[in-house]
């Protein structure tokens, strides 16, 4: 592919983009994302009468995805960062996870089921890589765009999984993956393809071509 090509495609991911979030309002929701992740966190924190000090590193996380999507909003309107702007939330949202599986909460007293959590959790994440993998959905169509969410999903949701195995008082469990992680997951495919398919057919949104 040329280098025209590939600058191409990417100003036709930000623009399709911009139309489906409304410009800037792209980076407004996954700040918001990221802002609402920060509250459920604190609130969840003093549900299970957890200690702050047992979450600092993952509300932290969340505060940087809100500070940094917040700041993009700058460069929405430029092809300054380029299609890696779009990873830069995914990577912060996948530490986030991270972060969360590294430490057993031994202290915690939960109110529900903790099961709960993973919908929610790659429900998030699969939303931002549906953002960062747009591209493919613009390039390949949806098949391709799919498998690739489903596949790199998976992948991520297995490997925490496989994480957890070396934490003390956490244990691996083949369903979370199977089940609640991918329920995410098509939640999230299936709301993000929703959307683009409303504004595409309502005529909001531009039928650009590569």
């Amino acid at each position: 592919m040329s280098l025209d090509k590939e600058m191409n495609g990417h100003v036709i991911m930000r623009l399709e983009l911009n139309d489906i979030f409304g410009g800037r309002t792209t980076w407004g929701w996954i700040s918001a994302l990221f802002a609402l992740q920060t509250v459920g966190a604190l609130v969840i924190q003093r549900l299970f009468h957890l200690g702050l000090s047992e979450v600092v590193i993952p509300v932290c996380i969340l505060l940087l995805g809100t500070f940094i999507s917040f700041g993009f909003r700058s460069y929405a309107d430029s092809n300054k960062l380029g299609s890696f702007q779009w990873w830069v939330p995914l990577i912060l949202y996948a530490a986030f996870i991270f972060s969360l599986s590294n430490r057993s909460y031994p202290g915690a007293t939960p109110c529900f089921s903790t099961k709960f959590f993973h919908p929610i959790e790659y429900a998030a994440f699969s939303l931002l890589l549906c953002a960062a993998l747009f591209s493919i959905l613009v390039r390949k169509g949806v098949p391709s765009f799919a498998v690739r969410v489903f596949s790199l999903g998976i992948l991520y949701g297995a490997s925490d999984e496989f994480h957890q195995a070396f934490i003390p008082g956490r244990s691996p469990r083949v369903l979370d993956v199977l089940f609640w992680d991918l329920l995410g997951i098509t939640l999230a495919i299936g709301t993000f393809l929703l959307i683009r398919s409303i504004w595409r057919s309502s005529g909001k949104i531009h039928q650009h071509s590569p």
